[in-house]
């Protein structure tokens, strides 16, 4: 039998795999959620944020090194003024210069972003009890570390990948809640318009940018696999 190596210069086809299904979702967030103590009480309600939210982790982090360097930046994210604030206007107050190419766009604040923003404030003032702060309190960082900094990005990551791995999921990355939000809304939304709606909300300049979430997944190559089998059912 002869092969024939395929030498074509058309592109691959496009498979999207940088998300949660629902079923790895939801084991994720109850892992978090039921396991005891401060630090992973944090880790769900800012994962919790992000996901009801889609942001990038720059919003919640601050910029990456690079970004800082460029633009004499302080490496800060969220602050516990941003959160107050937050909770009044009913939108996400963050730093312009968090935002991707410098970009910033309205993200509506729903029940459950609300109610993580609360217990994060709550959170904040546990863990910064007893510390001589030099900062005022609204210029604070929300998030912080076991050594009452600024939590970095890269803790934000291996928090999150330690979280995947404890839960048995898929070993991502935060990035992906903004993903899995993608793909929960449009499997569910009945909207016309429901692509620019994701556009929208994730702050996409391009159409064509938001449409990687209508490439065939990992569950509807599975399904296509089932369909297809040759065995009797």
């Amino acid at each position: 039998m002869t092969f024939i190596k395929n030498n074509s210069t058309m592109p691959e086809p496009e498979v999207f795999m940088h998300y949660f299904s629902e079923q790895e979702e939801r084991r994720l967030f109850r892992t978090v959620k039921e396991t005891y103590g401060l630090y992973a009480k944090r880790d769900y309600y800012w994962m919790l944020l992000m996901r009801e939210t889609a942001v990038r982790l720059g919003v919640l982090a601050g910029p990456d090194a690079r970004k800082a360097k460029e633009h004499n930046l302080p490496m800060l994210g969220l602050t516990v003024g941003d959160a107050e604030l937050s909770l009044q206007e009913g939108y996400l107050v963050y730093d312009t210069m968090n935002a991707k190419n410098l970009k910033k766009h309205p993200i509506a604040l729903n029940k459950s972003a609300t109610g993580a923003l609360r217990h994060l404030l709550k959170i904040h003032k546990e863990m910064s009890a007893g510390i001589e702060w030099d900062t005022p309190r609204l210029e604070r960082p929300l998030f912080l570390s076991r050594n009452h900094q600024a939590m970095s990005r890269r803790s934000f990551q291996a928090r999150f990948a330690q979280w995947c791995r404890v839960a048995e999921v898929p070993e991502g990355t935060p990035h992906w809640l903004r993903h899995s939000w993608a793909k929960r809304f449009l499997e569910r939304t009945s909207s016309p318009d429901a692509l620019r709606r994701v556009q929208a909300v994730l702050g996409h300049s391009n159409l064509s940018t938001t449409s990687i979430y209508t490439a065939p997944d990992r569950e509807s190559l599975d399904s296509a696999m089932r369909e297809a089998s040759t065995c009797f059912r």
